[in-house]
């Protein structure tokens, strides 16, 4: 293992030292930490040590950009400064709360979104990969066996598994992410996809839940936006009730009260405006598609590794998650940032091409991030942003391929990893979507390579 101890010491003296430190943890690619002091974060001159790729502020946390060795980069951070691995720091607990800030609603709810849905992704990753498999060997691609066979039957099973309990999974991410009860979470989630509840949708029939709450008749399977707000709700309900029940009777009572006041309020109340939330966050998005068309989505991918630099894609992701299980299809977003990564691709291919000595060797690792690891932050921080030219080459073949994409109609049917094999995720559909959705990603890739092969790359400024 690489010694790491003079990276860590130089962080920490650049952050105001360990005493500065709050919280500290890590994602994939980042050192996530909550500062007490924000000021004495010189980020200029964290920029400039080597093992650093960038540093920001990202709304209360400050991210130090490490890359894929940010795992034992962190394990060493937290040896040094004194803290086990997660630990947070409870210091000054006596301060006053700040007022509460209508300008941090959109933060708090992307914050909610994305720390719920995160876990997840893993497994609508795992199960697209048998829509894959299922898009690839039947009549959508090679028509090579019928949709009747036993194999066919099965991917069919094991990759609609995955979208079609989307309330359950997404309820237990919320109970983690709000630290509420994930036992009640999962009942909430359940009774949303109940098969007693979807046959009376099916049916059209009207019920009234204890015979005088009328119950919408919505199809919540593979919805997102109901469990969400359910949970939010649910764990005030929760928190209430537990701090209020005698603890003799806790154990019985609280699930039983909680849950007596939710599941009716959840489908009488919360389940449909989160239902006819997504219809209309689906809808302005095809709205959107509509107007803008090609241009729309060449702007998406001109411009989706700035967007992930500064954690806007979040947000965007989010609402176009929303959008796939109201249309059945990924819109306009996934097809952009789909061919953006190609783009990154090939240009980081370039890059390593080109360079030399130690650059050679750190565009190396970049390049096996990014192709097989699909870890793009390396790249856009170590390469992008220390480079204008590169920056203006992912711009342009992005936004080519982008637009190729657009004007060929492509559609993005199900989850796909961000590595070599994004491009599974334009399989399923019909005609010609999959040809469409690789020449697209083939124009990103090869126009971001060419450019930085044939035009070259700006040599790195000499430090003083």
């Amino acid at each position: 293992m690489a010694d790491y101890t003079n990276l860590c010491n130089k962080i920490l003296e650049n952050i105001g030292g360990k005493e500065n430190i709050s919280n500290a943890v890590h994602c994939m690619t980042r050192l996530r930490l909550s500062l007490k002091d924000k000021s004495k974060a010189n980020i200029d001159a964290l920029k400039e040590i080597k093992g650093v790729l960038g540093a920001q502020f990202n709304g209360d946390q400050f991210h130090v950009i490490i890359g894929t060795t940010v795992g034992d980069v962190y394990k060493e951070f937290c040896e040094i400064a004194g803290l086990n691995e997660s630990e947070v720091i409870e210091e000054n607990l006596d301060i006053k709360k700040e007022k509460f800030n209508i300008k941090e609603i959109p933060r708090i709810i992307m914050n909610y979104l994305s720390g719920s849905i995160a876990p997840v992704l893993t497994i609508m990753l795992g199960c697209g990969f048998f829509q894959v498999f299922y898009s690839i060997l039947g009549s959508g691609l090679l028509n090579v066996l019928s949709e009747d066979s036993a194999i066919m039957q099965t991917l069919n099973i094991f990759g609609k598994v995955g979208f079609y309990f989307l309330p359950v999974y997404v309820a237990w991410g919320a109970a983690k992410k709000l630290n509420t009860s994930i036992p009640i979470a999962l009942v909430i989630g359940t009774i949303l996809i109940d098969p007693n509840i979807v046959s009376i949708v099916q049916a059209k029939h009207a019920f009234k839940i204890f015979g005088f709450l009328n119950m919408p008749l919505n199809d919540y399977s593979s919805g997102v936006l109901p469990p969400l707000i359910a949970i939010w709700v649910m764990s005030y309900v929760y928190k209430f009730i537990d701090k209020h029940m005698p603890k003799s009777l806790k154990v019985v009572a609280v699930p039983f009260f909680t849950l007596l006041i939710m599941l009716p309020v959840t489908l009488c109340f919360l389940a449909p405006i989160g239902n006819w939330i997504g219809v209309g966050i689906a809808a302005a998005i095809n709205a959107i598609y509509n107007v803008a068309g090609p241009v729309g989505v060449g702007l998406i991918g001109a411009l989706w590794m700035l967007m992930i630099s500064t954690g806007m894609h979040i947000a965007v992701i989010q609402m176009a998650i929303v959008s796939i299980f109201s249309n059945g299809y990924y819109p306009i977003v996934f097809f952009g940032s789909t061919v953006a990564n190609y783009a990154l691709m090939g240009l980081v291919l370039a890059y390593f091409i080109r360079s030399k000595g130690e650059e050679k060797q750190l565009a190396g690792a970049n390049t096996v991030a990014i192709i097989a690891g699909g870890v793009s932050e390396p790249t856009i921080f170590g390469l992008l942003f220390r480079n204008k030219r590169a920056f203006i080459y992912q711009i342009i073949a992005g936004g080519v391929g982008g637009f190729v994409a657009g004007a060929l109609k492509t559609s993005f049917y199900t989850m796909a990893p961000s590595n070599f094999m994004n491009a599974l995720g334009f399989t399923g559909g019909v005609g010609n979507n999959f040809r469409n959705g690789v020449i697209a990603c083939i124009i990103g890739f090869g126009l971001a390579l060419l450019l930085g092969l044939i035009l070259g790359f700006e040599e790195k400024k000499k430090e003083a």
